[in-house]
C-alpha cells in the first residue's frame, strides 16, 4: 500500500481531517489564473453545516471547523464511477446463523458483497467507503440533515454507511418483525423499537469515528459499519459498485476508496471542473483479509 493510501485512515480523535494538504487549494478562474475568490467573493463567511444532534451547534462547529475556516461557496463538479474488486473471491463470513431468517444470508454470508465477474475477471464491489480530499483553506458544509438506512428481508440496506458529524442516522423498518437498531459501541439512554412501517428510529453518533450498527433483539447477523466523518464529501458504493459524489470544489482533488473487509485501499487524482462529471473507476485488490483497524485506513476523510 502506498504512503498516500496509508493516510486514508480514520485516526479516531484527530479532528484535522478535512485537509489532507497544507497548501492552499488551487481554483481555476475564467481567465486561467489561480484564485481564492470562489470563497464567497474572498469574504470570510460563517460555516453552515447541519446539526441534528441534541447538543449546541457551537459544540458541533468546534469539531467540524475548529480553526474557523470559511465555507466554500465556489464552483463545483461531480466525481462518479464504479469500484471493482480483483484477486480472491469473497470468503464465507464465519459465525453467522441464519436459521431465523434465511433471506439474510444473501447479504451477510460472505465477508464482502461482489457482483458477477466481468470479462476481465473483475467484479463490482458494494459497500466501499469513498471520500474526496485535496482542499484545505475552507470547509465544505454538510446540508443534508439525515442519513437513512432501511431494514428489509432481515437485512440493513447497506453494510457500510458514511455520514457527517452533525447528521442523524435514521433506521426505518420496511416490514417484518420488530427490530431494535442501536450502535454497539455507544451507550444509549434507551433502546428504541423499529416497528414495521413505522417512523424511523433516530440515532445520534456522539463523535466522529467508526461505529457498529446492530440489532438489540437477538438478530446477531444484522450489522453495518457506520463511518462518521468531519466532511460531507463521501459516499458508499451500491450493489453495482457505482458511486457518485456531488458538490466537489473545482481543482486537483483525490478520490479514495476503501472496504472494511479488504486490506488494500486505492486512490486516484482527479481534476474537478465546474459543472462537469468526472468519471473515475477504481479497482481494489483482495489478496488477504483486512488486518489494520480503520484508524489507519481512512485518515483523510474520517477522524
Amino acid at each position: 500500500m502506498s504512503s498516500r493510501t496509508l493516510r486514508f485512515a480514520i485516526a479516531v480523535g484527530t479532528l484535522a481531517c478535512f485537509s489532507c494538504r497544507n497548501d492552499p487549494v488551487r481554483l481555476s478562474s475564467s481567465d486561467g489564473a489561480t484564485t481564492l475568490a470562489a470563497l464567497d467573493g474572498g469574504k470570510s463567511t460563517k460555516p453552515g453545516p447541519v446539526n441534528e444532534l441534541p447538543i449546541p451547534t457551537a459544540d458541533v462547529l468546534k469539531v467540524l471547523n475548529p480553526t474557523n475556516l470559511p465555507e466554500y461557496k465556489g464552483a463545483t463538479g461531480v466525481i462518479e464511477g464504479n469500484v471493482y474488486v480483483t484477486g480472491d473471491p469473497a470468503p464465507p463470513l464465519m459465525g453467522k446463523n441464519f436459521d431465523r431468517c434465511p433471506a439474510a444470508a444473501a447479504v451477510y454470508s460472505k465477508t464482502f458483497r461482489e457482483g458477477a465477474p466481468l470479462p476481465d475477471g473483475s467484479r463490482p464491489l458494494a459497500d466501499v467507503v469513498l471520500g474526496v480530499t485535496g482542499y484545505g483553506e475552507f470547509i465544505v458544509a454538510e446540508k443534508q440533515p439525515a442519513v437513512r438506512v432501511t431494514i428489509s428481508h432481515c437485512a440493513y440496506s447497506a453494510r457500510s454507511v458514511a455520514m457527517t458529524f452533525g447528521q442523524v442516522l435514521e433506521v426505518k423498518n420496511e416490514g417484518g418483525p420488530m427490530y431494535a437498531p442501536d450502535l454497539e459501541n455507544q451507550t444509549a439512554p434507551a433502546i428504541m423499537m423499529a416497528t414495521p412501517g413505522g417512523d424511523p428510529v433516530r440515532i445520534y453518533p456522539k463523535k466522529p469515528g467508526r461505529y457498529r450498527l446492530i440489532d438489540r433483539v437477538g438478530n446477531s447477523w444484522l450489522e453495518a459499519d457506520i463511518f462518521v466523518s468531519v466532511t460531507p464529501l463521501h459516499t458508499v458504493s451500491d450493489l453495482q459498485g457505482h458511486y457518485r459524489i456531488e458538490g466537489v470544489p473545482v481543482g486537483k482533488m483525490t478520490i479514495h476508496a476503501w472496504h472494511p473487509a479488504i486490506a488494500h485501499g486505492v486512490e486516484k487524482e482527479v481534476d474537478v471542473k465546474d459543472g462537469v462529471v468526472s468519471n473515475v473507476d477504481l479497482s481494489v485488490v483482495n489478496d488477504k483479509p483486512a488486518e489494520r483497524p480503520p484508524s489507519r485506513d481512512l485518515k483523510p476523510i474520517l477522524p
